[in-house]
């Protein structure tokens, strides 16, 4: 079976997490900015990309904490494996409290809106096993 790489950002303003839910899908649940890695892309590339893409924010308006973990995971919706690359990265000005964001790029997500706001970091509650390495932040 096909092992899919991805990336998974963790980005926190005093404490707080960024998270997202899908306009028209409720029913994926609440995630923060992911994606997968190109075949000829690096994974710290691939990372910003998905943010910017994502949510609109652009890599110098970050700062990168640190890689937290790689790991395997089984996505039973996608039926695929996922390597995951973990990073925790913080916002470096105050950010808006809550914000959409429509997907511009193409590919599956093309299109999509997303809602932004943030959770305290310990009562962060992800879909799809997104929150796996919330702990190792604390």
């Amino acid at each position: 079976m096909q092992i899919y790489r991805k990336v998974l950002a963790y980005i926190t303003y005093n404490d707080k997490l960024l998270v997202f839910t899908h306009r028209d899908a409720p029913e994926a649940g609440v995630q923060v900015p992911a994606g997968t890695v190109e075949p000829d892309e690096s994974v710290e590339d691939a990372l910003y990309r998905e943010i910017a893409e994502e949510s609109g924010i652009e890599q110098q308006e970050l700062r990168l904490v640190k890689h937290l973990k790689t790991y395997l995971y089984y996505a039973e919706h996608k039926q695929q494996r996922h390597e995951r690359h973990v990073y925790w990265l913080e916002f470096v000005h105050e950010p808006l409290p809550a914000w959409e964001h429509r997907i511009s790029a193409a590919g599956e997500d093309a299109g999509l809106v997303f809602d932004y706001y943030w959770v305290p970091v310990q009562e962060a509650v992800l879909a799809g096993g997104q929150g796996y390495c919330l702990d190792i932040m604390q």
